[in-house]
């Protein structure tokens, strides 16, 4: 068994300078037309129902044609990018069946390829694009809105939301050992979820779900197998399909759909007619809001998703400041300091300093966080790196070779400016202010013990002796 998590295309969009140039005015359409046309394309590969109408574009989405021509261009850019990280994905799936095609067990793998949510337009009407050469490592880009709004196509709204733009997503099923030659290529309009992928692997594992594990019960399954889909049979479905997500709620029985959006009345949608949630029948069907309304609170209570505001409750517990409020920091080598005992480095500048002896292998010298946000300090090809992750990343080099005994001092001033120096030697950076959030993750001296923060995949313990790291914060 194989979870091949892509990271594609959840943002930051970053894929290779020549990928991102073949994809460039391929978009200079504009997403009105392409909307379009992706919808009469749809219906010609059969792919979703002629009856089901096209959703207006959003009110808040302007129409391409009123964009100037440099607008125009810098959307374009951002859907190239977009579009270089998917391929640089399908790369990656080819690999994964070619390697398997190779080894003769293609035939009898079950791929399961499936995306997480509907698209994503957390990045606002304008998108995100901040770095200097936008979709390269040190960059942070997202499509945002109207670039979302043309891959929900012909659906409204997006992820976080339970409408169809959000949570309707493609699965697609290779096993050419089980799936026919009949059912090659097939689109199967029985609606499956997410927990279906368990009940499927263990059916097709010929497994048997304990109730129990070391003694102790676990969840029960939920879902269905989805192994009767594969050659064309029914589906042994016998509850609604239900979701929940940050107050937004649905419930889906055959093709009745019930859905509201957080602290907002119930919509109810015929799918087979309609599934791209135009007419609400609500008020012509009060009795199926009833039934479908009290089963979606039975559900609730029992998958424990009420009160529904408890998810903001978390989020105000999970945004509270975390870390130390002390402002200096003295460490020794091999010092380690947990989330909550490492500073707290949220709106505060920060001044490190790090004597030890001159090492000609890399390693980290010190660090604090993970892949979201977080500093290091370290020793890469010779050179001295000061590193900041954090809404993207920024680095510092400070070129060698450096010998005996070293003092080095890096900083993050209140504008952002990052400086690295050693010896009278110094170099310089800008990032995007101070870091916003506090990491989650620790500090280490001689290590990057947690997921790595710093500019390298693997961590590697720093050879040398670290006489001292002493960390400074500013005031807020």
């Amino acid at each position: 068994f194989l979870y091949n998590a892509f990271n594609a295309p959840h943002f930051p969009l970053q894929a290779p300078a020549e990928d991102i140039a073949r994809w460039r005015g391929k978009f200079k359409a504009g997403w009105d037309r392409l909307r379009e046309e992706r919808y009469r394309r749809q219906i010609a590969d059969g792919l979703i129902d002629p009856k089901w109408p096209l959703s207006p574009r959003p009110e808040e989405v302007p129409a391409w044609e009123s964009l100037s021509a440099e607008d125009q261009d810098r959307y374009d850019h951002l859907m190239a990018i977009y579009a270089a990280v998917l391929e640089r994905m399908d790369k990656g799936v080819g690999t994964l069946v070619e390697g398997l095609r190779k080894r003769g067990q293609l035939d009898n793998t079950l791929i399961l390829f499936m995306s997480d949510n509907g698209g994503n337009a957390e990045a606002g009407v304008k998108g995100r694009s901040v770095g200097e050469n936008l979709g390269d490592a040190k960059s942070d880009v997202f499509i945002g809105q109207t670039w979302a709004t043309l891959n929900n196509t012909p659906f409204v709204r997006y992820k976080h939301y339970t409408d169809e733009g959000g949570i309707s997503t493609p699965l697609i099923a290779h096993w050419p050992a089980v799936i026919g030659e009949g059912r090659k290529g097939a689109i199967e309009k029985q609606p499956g979820h997410l927990i279906d992928i368990m009940a499927t692997v263990v059916d097709v594992g010929g497994a048997t779900y304990p109730s129990e594990f070391k003694g102790k019960a676990i969840t029960p399954k939920e879902g269905v197998s989805l192994l009767p889909a594969f050659k064309g049979e029914k589906i042994a479905r016998t509850q609604p399909i239900f979701w929940e997500h940050e107050g937004n709620r649905a419930v889906r029985e055959g093709d009745l759909k019930l859905v509201a959006l957080e602290n907002k009345p119930w919509r109810l949608y015929d799918l087979a007619n309609d599934r791209s949630e135009q007419h609400d029948l609500a008020a012509q069907k009060p009795e199926v809001v009833k039934d479908l309304s009290a089963k979606w609170d039975t559900w609730a209570a029992r998958a424990k998703v009420l009160p529904l505001n408890s998810w903001r409750d978390r989020d105000r517990k999970a945004a509270a400041p975390k870390g130390s409020k002390k402002r200096l920091f003295e460490l020794k080598a091999g010092d380690s300091l947990d989330g909550a005992q490492a500073p707290d480095l949220r709106n505060r500048t920060l001044n490190i300093v790090a004597e030890f002896d001159a090492e000609k292998e890399d390693g980290v010298i010190a660090a604090q966080g993970g892949t979201a946000q977080g500093w290091s300090l370290s020793q890469q090809g010779g050179k001295l790196v000061f590193f900041i992750r954090s809404g993207g990343t920024t680095r510092v080099d400070l070129e060698g070779p450096f010998e005996g005994a070293v003092q080095a001092k890096a900083t993050l001033a209140q504008d952002g400016t990052m400086t690295l120096s050693v010896a009278g030697k110094q170099a310089s950076g800008k990032r995007d202010g101070l870091l916003q959030k506090t990491p989650q993750d620790g500090l280490s001296v001689g290590d990057d013990s947690g997921p790595p923060v710093g500019p390298y995949q693997e961590a590697v313990p720093y050879k040398g002796t670290i006489r001292a790291v002493r960390v400074g914060l500013g005031k807020k």
